[in-house]
């Protein structure tokens, strides 16, 4: 009888369980556990600074390389969708500009606002300073708040198309990106 009785709440918490994933599913929807579908990297794809670095993305990872020793890898917990190393603030040095996945709209340093980040994964664009064997971050946006297919850098303007085939402009002002 002890073995039925034990059974049956297995069972039971098995169920309870099921439909507590269930609701979080309906309720909340996927992005809280997988981000969607068009976060997929474009594609793997290298490309070479002009300075002696190449940076390398492999699916979701994305690793900086200083004459074929990797100086930095993008943190665990984000996933690269694409990357480009361009001159994005106009100060003669390359960037390196991320179109990343992430947990939460803002991390550590969140508005005195916000008392807990949220869980969902959400879209961000991270700029990084290439110097030497460093790679700095040097701006890393909360949630971009456009559902971002893909990336494009053309000298100093960010193109960015949205799932529905829009294209929106960008420039870097003194800290931070301005849609024109």
């Amino acid at each position: 009888m002890k073995r039925y009785v034990f059974r049956s709440k297995r069972i039971l918490l098995f169920i309870a369980t099921a439909a507590v994933a269930a609701v979080v599913f309906t309720v909340a929807g996927t992005d809280i556990v997988f981000p969607p579908a068009y976060s997929k990297p474009v594609q793997d794809k290298s490309i070479d600074d002009g300075a002696g670095h190449t940076a390398v993305q492999t699916g979701t990872r994305l690793t900086v390389f200083k004459e074929e020793e990797a100086i930095w890898e993008l943190p665990s917990g984000i996933r690269a969708q694409d990357f480009f190393i361009e001159d994005i603030d106009r100060d003669g040095r390359r960037d390196l500009l991320v179109l990343c996945w992430k947990r939460g709209r803002y991390g550590k340093q969140r508005p005195t606002w916000v008392k807990h980040d949220e869980i969902k994964w959400s879209q961000h664009i991270y700029v990084y300073d290439i110097t030497g064997d460093k790679v700095t971050p040097k701006w890393m946006a909360s949630d971009i708040g456009v559902h971002a297919a893909f990336m494009q850098c053309e000298k100093d303007r960010l193109y960015i198309t949205d799932t529905k085939g829009s294209v929106t402009e960008w420039r870097w002002i003194s800290w931070g990106f301005e849609k024109l």
